[in-house]
């Protein structure tokens, strides 16, 4: 039998709460999105190749919204997942379009900027996530932009050496100048004061977010928003626990253990009650 696509990632503690169809169509997104993001980042790839196939996953979105054969197994089990949930073009051309972005762009001027970025990669696939798990309230929208965005953002938190070291530096340059901070200081060794107060400003950016997104959270339709509450807690830990230990992200990325993990769950469940 197949490995699910999410498999050993942060998502599968949230595949628990859904239903064996709802499971399957999320795996299959989750694929989707793992597909395009690692044709971005593949340092093997020519920018040229990349772009060929990117615009070979746009025919492919095409093709699925056509009823058209498929023309690989992953795009078979997408199409399971349009038929039977409300998924829409834009799901996918905009995660698409976003992951294209890192082969345009190395760096935001603004907020704003990083916003848009973030909106493709990240919120785009909360709405797709809250189409296949049921939740379409009038807010689903600004719950999943909002959530997207601090999901996002402490990815940025996290991988910000890293990013540095492939050439990227996703925090606004608006935010580094406020700080007095080089894109450089984000690498090295050095933990500076300058850089530890950028860090804590992002990282309330985010707390802020999660917090917006939950107040936002309709009662009446609360189970279909579980899984959404799961992986937003994930990363609000993630968040917390990089906090906690300084913002060090220069020694390697930082991970749950398997018991902070079930304290975020336990914290999601929380969540849910109070909702």
């Amino acid at each position: 039998m197949a490995q699910p696509h999410e498999a050993g990632s942060s998502f599968r503690p949230a595949f628990f709460f859904l239903k064996e169809d709802q499971r399957r169509a999320l795996s299959a997104y989750y694929g989707f999105a793992r597909a395009v993001d690692d044709i971005a980042d593949e340092p093997g790839l020519e920018p040229a190749r990349r772009r060929e196939l990117l615009d070979g996953w746009r025919a492919a979105v095409a093709r699925l919204f056509a009823g058209a054969p498929p023309a690989a197994p992953l795009e078979a089990e997408l199409a399971a997942a349009v038929r039977a949930f409300p998924l829409k073009p834009e799901h996918f051309l905009l995660v698409i379009d976003g992951v294209s972005m890192d082969l345009d762009r190395s760096s935001y001027a603004t907020r704003a900027e990083l916003e848009r970025y973030m909106y493709r990669v990240a919120s785009a696939v909360g709405l797709a996530c809250l189409a296949i798990s049921g939740y379409d309230v009038p807010s689903a929208p600004l719950f999943a932009e909002k959530l997207g965005y601090a999901v996002q953002l402490t990815n940025i938190v996290r991988d910000a050496a890293e990013d540095l070291a492939a050439g990227r530096v996703y925090l606004p340059e608006e935010d580094l100048r406020r700080f007095g901070c080089a894109p450089a200081d984000l690498g090295g060794s050095q933990y500076t004061p300058n850089f530890i107060e950028l860090m804590k400003f992002e990282a309330d950016r985010a707390e802020a977010l999660y917090g917006e997104a939950l107040a936002l959270a309709e009662p009446g339709r609360k189970r279909a928003l579980a899984p959404a509450l799961i992986m937003g807690r994930l990363y609000r830990e993630l968040l917390r626990k990089i906090a906690r230990g300084g913002f060090r992200i220069k020694e390697g990325r930082v991970r749950l253990t398997a018991a902070q993990k079930l304290r975020a769950l336990w914290l999601a469940y929380l969540d849910y009650r109070r909702i």
